[in-house]
């Protein structure tokens, strides 16, 4: 199920730009926990467990790769581990840089939610009428790469299965050119027929099936708030020259609370309304 992607486009884009934003600039390891946990059970709850952990077991490994090359980089920090040629290995930079990959891990995992709920009819209703040229480009843009992968492995299966006597590597490049040269050909008719559409015309009119309900104003307010009470509440946490918190209080703690309960919003909507069908089916 994916019922989340069913709110208003202005909510979602409301919602995932402050998560998103949230963990692109933070390398606070306690707020990214959260997030990475969040993007990742709603992830599961769309496209399912094993893909989930396929997507995790590659970021773990990139998360691995930045914290041990981030040492060899940076030698701040007052606690040395060891010595490679002269240069110090320290516990903060060790540290950092598993902050840093945390944070890129809980994005990418965020950015690839974002792909499951926003297609390019929820892409042209927020950007067509300030640029349509903007959304038009950003709309081909997420269709083009799986469009490309899905020719590609339609191609090449076809090729396989004709043309057994040539090598891997010539079969591999006649598919590459097959699926460039279809996907020019697709790119030169969806723009005749957006011209020909009159897409460009600035008083052209416009269809749109999105309404802002009560409901959606009631999701985007709530997302707002908790924002704004998750900023007020913010504290840093500090890796050099060394590993500190600094002392919290009560606002400090609600807003960690209040970034959990905003990172595990999707997965919770999708578990109610999971709930809410399976009582309806029953009733049946």
């Amino acid at each position: 199920m994916n019922t989340f992607r069913n709110l208003h486009p202005v909510t979602l884009l409301l919602y995932f730009s402050f998560v998103t934003v949230f963990s692109v600039f933070n390398f606070n390891p306690v707020y990214l926990c959260f997030s990475l946990l969040g993007a990742a059970l709603y992830f599961a709850s769309v496209k399912g467990v094993f893909v989930m952990l396929k997507s995790m077991a590659g970021y773990f490994i990139m998360l691995l790769a930045v914290a041990a090359l981030n040492p060899l980089f940076s030698h701040n920090g007052a606690t040395a581990l060891f010595f490679i040629n002269d240069n110090r290995v320290t516990l903060e930079a060790f540290c950092f840089g598993a902050a840093l990959g945390l944070a890129i891990a809980s994005a990418l995992c965020w950015f690839s939610c974002i792909g499951e709920v926003f297609d390019s009819e929820k892409l042209l209703y927020l950007f067509g009428r300030a640029s349509p040229k903007l959304a038009a480009v950003i709309s081909l843009s997420l269709r083009l790469v799986p469009g490309i992968f899905k020719s590609f492995k339609e191609i090449h299966s076809a090729q396989s299965s004709f043309s057994s006597n040539q090598g891997r590597v010539r079969r591999f490049l006649s598919s590459f050119s097959a699926v460039i040269t279809q996907s020019l050909e697709n790119s030169i008719i969806t723009a005749d027929s957006m011209n020909a559409r009159g897409f460009a015309l600035k008083k052209r009119t416009r269809f749109s099936r999105f309404r802002f309900t009560a409901y959606d104003a009631g999701f985007s307010a709530f997302f707002v708030l908790l924002g704004t009470f998750i900023c007020v509440g913010w504290f840093s946490f500090e890796f050099y020259p060394v590993i500190s918190i600094g002392r919290l209080n009560a606002l400090n703690i609600m807003s960690v609370v209040l970034f959990a309960v905003m990172s595990l919003t999707p997965f919770a909507y999708e578990v109610k309304e999971g709930v809410k069908w399976k009582i309806s089916l029953s009733k049946i």
